[in-house]
């Protein structure tokens, strides 16, 4: 008996490292979890509620999505009692019961056995989407997530949803009175049934006699907020949610929405991480006032913000008051910006702040201007704490020299560096001096006329830093070295005892192609050399 217990603790500690709840989720957990159900029914046990536990999260971020589910969606539907499906289908729809009943070799609905689990029951973490209200899906994948005892030929799309749309709202209502201790709650899409909303956020606010919700636990809140009037999510959450870690937002379009947001952050205990977002590459000027009342409360978090991605946010409108906050967030490791506007001297002094950064991302479109002052201040400013820095925006020509001068002074811890268009002489010398770079990704940038990149390869083989694994070329349209300068550039690098396993080339390659004797210089050096036809980064 002791031996049972301990292997059942054992086991689960095992899993538990199989459960991943960090910010971007893979279908590795479940890759790993699933075969541990089918080694015994003792395993089944021990490891099915760890497999259950965020379900979404790893059929959303998979490969094939859509279908997987629906397969989820259906082994949840079988946690639901038949009888209960039955009413659905029976009530005030007697046409509708008819057509699901016309085959009469079916036993009744109440006798079909229910799954072996109530997985349900399971459930950390839910994701709201499209799915649960898209009868076009529900229609077209309705062979994959139907109840078997319910027939799914013979009847059109707008008659199937009327049964459709009552059995999702009836499975998502009960997901929301069975799943308890609730870590994470996302909602990936716009709403357009304010009272399916409404109602789910009522069931997951309702409070026990204790004075607990479901969302009291709750880690992480993902929103993608409604441009049209709906049940304010913020304020019903207001008072069951205060040990939040992680806050994503995409939308604010009125000062209601932006003083109910800020409201909310100013009650957490240790938000570390805040996402904010504009689904419109050009934010109105309309709400810089809005994001300007957010970004001032992110000050209430000081001490435990670690984190910040904006993406699509102007700061033309910030102002000395918001200044403040954002200079008075001390630990912030990580920041990212992407397609932000207003980049501009006003914001040096948060960029002075930000001496404990170790990520920095810059992705802009080759329009948009921004300091370069800024940019170096973040890079002087974060010198000693450094590791991964990815800048991406239109250089032209020979322009920004000093920025890149100042990687190559100030960035000598970097691990992991991005950057675009660089020259050669500018290359070399960030690779002498960051000598800890295990990962580099570069546009490479055609020479003068009388000189070629693969001049330059040679030195580049010998300086490059020992602990480098990989390299990008990023798109590249013509290639810019041959096999031979390839060559004497892996030679230099065994040379100086480099660590290179993998060489990724990206681009379209008009005038030339990569030829076998590239392929073939690689494998001598034992590199695996990767062409791939494009990649989504700027010139």
């Amino acid at each position: 008996m002791a031996a049972s217990i301990l292997l059942s603790e054992c086991l689960e500690k095992v899993f538990l490292y199989l459960v991943d709840d960090d910010d971007t989720f893979a279908t590795m957990s479940a890759k790993y979890l699933y075969p541990c159900t089918l080694v015994s029914r003792h395993w089944c046990r021990i490891s099915t509620p760890f497999l259950y536990t965020y379900p979404f999260h790893y059929v959303i971020y998979s490969d094939s999505h859509i279908s997987k589910i629906f397969q989820l969606i259906r082994t949840l539907l079988n946690c639901i009692p038949k009888s209960e499906i039955e009413l659905i289908i029976n009530s005030n729809f007697s046409h509708i019961h008819k057509l699901f009943s016309r085959s009469n070799k079916k036993p009744p609905l109440s006798t079909y056995p229910s799954s072996t689990f109530n997985y349900i029951t399971f459930i950390r973490g839910l994701i709201f989407n499209e799915t649960f209200t898209d009868s076009f899906k529900l229609f077209h994948y309705r062979k994959i997530w139907l109840p078997p005892y319910i027939p799914k030929n013979n009847t059109t799309q707008r008659r199937f949803s009327k049964i459709s749309i009552p059995i999702m709202n009836y499975l998502v209502k009960s997901l929301c009175k069975n799943s308890n201790n609730l870590q994470i709650l996302e909602f990936l899409f716009t709403i357009q049934d304010n009272e399916f909303f409404n109602s789910t956020i009522d069931l997951l606010t309702f409070k026990d006699r204790n004075g607990r919700s479901k969302l009291s636990d709750l880690k992480k809140l993902n929103y993608i907020s409604k441009y049209e009037d709906q049940k304010d999510l913020y304020s019903a959450l207001s008072n069951n949610i205060c040990n939040l870690s992680l806050l994503c937002n995409e939308g604010i379009n009125s000062i209601e929405k932006a003083n109910s947001i800020s409201r909310f952050i100013s009650l957490q205990k240790n938000l570390r991480q805040v996402i904010l977002s504009e689904r419109y590459h050009y934010i109105r000027n309309s709400l810089d006032d809005n994001y300007n009342i957010v970004l001032n409360s992110l000050s209430t978090q000081c001490e435990s913000l670690q984190k910040l991605y904006f993406t699509n946010l102007s700061f033309a409108k910030i102002n000395e008051e918001v200044l403040r906050s954002l200079c008075s967030l001390k630990n912030i490791r990580e920041l990212k910006l992407y397609e932000c506007k207003e980049l501009n001297d006003n914001l040096n002094p948060w960029a002075e702040s930000l001496t404990k950064l170790e990520i920095f991302e810059l992705v802009l479109d080759e329009y948009t201007n921004f300091s370069k002052e800024f940019l170096i201040k973040i890079i002087q400013s974060s010198s000693n704490t450094l590791t991964k820095l990815i800048i991406n925006y239109g250089r032209v020509n020979n322009q920004d020299c000093q920025l890149f001068n100042q990687i190559s002074i100030y960035s000598r811890s970097l691990i992991h560096l991005e950057l675009p268009k660089i020259f050669p002489s500018e290359l070399i010398s960030i690779i002498k001096s960051c000598d800890q770079l295990q990962y580099l990704s570069i546009i490479l940038t055609e020479c003068d006329e009388d000189s070629l990149w693969g001049d330059y390869f040679k030195n580049f083989g010998k300086f490059i830093p020992k602990k480098l694994q990989t390299i990008q070329f990023r798109v590249m349209n013509n290639l810019l070295f041959n096999s031979n300068d390839l060559k004497l550039f892996f030679e230099e690098c065994v040379n100086n005892g480099s660590e290179l396993k993998l060489l990724e080339i990206f681009g379209k390659l008009g005038r030339t192609e990569i030829s076998q004797a590239y392929y073939d210089v690689a494998r001598e050096f034992g590199v695996q050399l990767i062409k791939r036809k494009s990649m989504d980064f700027f010139m």
